[in-house]
């Protein structure tokens, strides 16, 4: 048996378990507000000044429109983000954050990075350095070109933050 296959049946429980104590809805904010990390993804799209057309958060979310919808539809509901129609293309609907949306955002982003920083306070700096190698090297080979040619598992797109050593 291939090592990758021995570390996998190790890994995913563990992946699986990090991200159910990491995932927005463990935070303060992300609770109160019902929100996931599909639609912390949704927020961040419409954040920016030009806001997010809905074919732009499907791609970005990996959904098809129609449940794209759902989750704008839910983010609309609890005030977080509206609806507006876009001044070059009347077909065209664009997401802009609201006041609260934007506030959620910025809160979820900075309590979940309280939550990140009480663990890491009690790592040592090699077990730091160790994942953030570890989770770089993954993310590189998530976006890289598969053997033969095949497109990425996921494609590339900009993080950020660099995925390269440092």
């Amino acid at each position: 048996m291939s090592h990758h296959f021995k570390d996998l049946s190790l890994l995913m429980p563990v992946i699986r378990h990090a991200m159910a104590h990491l995932g927005i809805e463990q935070t303060p904010t992300g609770r109160a507000l019902g929100l996931t990390n599909g639609r912390m993804m949704a927020l961040a799209a419409a954040a920016g000044p030009e806001g997010c057309s809905m074919s732009a958060l499907a791609a970005r979310l990996g959904l098809p429109s129609p449940l794209a919808t759902r989750v704008a539809d839910d983010l609309a509901r609890k005030g977080l983000v509206e609806r507006w129609g876009d001044p070059n293309d009347r077909r065209r609907v664009l997401l802009h954050l609201t006041e609260r949306g934007d506030d959620a955002l910025h809160k979820v982003h900075a309590e979940a990075e309280r939550l990140v920083a009480s663990v890491l306070g009690r790592m040592t700096e090699s077990e730091t350095e160790a994942l953030l190698s570890g989770l770089r090297a993954f993310l590189r080979e998530l976006h890289e070109p598969l053997a033969g040619g095949a497109p990425p598992v996921v494609p590339a797109h900009d993080h950020g933050f660099s995925t390269d050593e440092e």
